[in-house]
């Protein structure tokens, strides 16, 4: 395959957000210790060098991908479709990248989980806690992702149903359930 060259400025942003894309991907896919700055290039015909000059290294390329993953993610529903909702985006087949899925397969690589434990406290924990705006919001925020990271992991590695599938509809149910208790007060623990 051959690599393409350096892209011109005025391709700069396209180039990053092309590179941004494949690396949720990847990351969402294979985790931060199976993927590969050259892996991650070589999808996009790139060379390596061109993503290392754009991020500096896997490390700012995961926090940028993370971080963009989670702002691509859409605004909050009626609190009333909340647990539906995430429940949805989690086993939506056609979404092809997973902030929750990048953060799972990150806690194996010290300086990746840091990165994702900062990140989803900027980008998730708090912005949920000001959603739900009640005095134990952090709390729940931090137990409707700690169900979520579960669910992904139970997906990923638990469910594979012969058909390809992954979204075993029972327990996507139960999170949707889960999450739309601890939304509304009645699931969420004592902080």
């Amino acid at each position: 395959m051959q690599l393409l060259e350096e892209p011109t400025k005025g391709d700069a942003a396209a180039t990053r957000a092309r590179i941004l894309a494949v690396a949720k991907q990847v990351f969402s896919r294979r985790g931060y210790s199976e993927s590969g700055i050259r892996d991650i290039a070589g999808e996009l015909g790139l060379s390596s060098t061109i993503l290392l000059r754009y991020f500096g290294s896997k490390a700012g390329l995961f926090e940028a991908a993370l971080r963009d993953a989670l702002r691509s993610e859409p605004v909050f529903p009626p609190r009333d479709q909340y647990g539906a909702f995430i429940a949805g985006r989690l086993t939506d087949p056609h979404h092809d990248m997973n902030p929750h899925a990048m953060c799972v397969l990150a806690t194996a690589h010290e300086e990746a989980r840091e990165i994702a434990t900062r990140v989803l406290q900027e980008l998730a924990v708090e912005p949920m806690a000001a959603w739900l705006g009640c005095a134990d919001g952090e709390a729940r925020a931090r137990q409707i992702l700690a169900l979520c990271s579960g669910f992904v992991l139970y997906t990923f590695q638990l469910t594979v149903r012969p058909d390809g599938g992954r979204a075993d509809p029972h327990m996507t149910a139960w999170l949707a359930r889960s999450v739309q208790a601890i939304v509304d007060g009645a699931g969420a623990a004592p902080a």
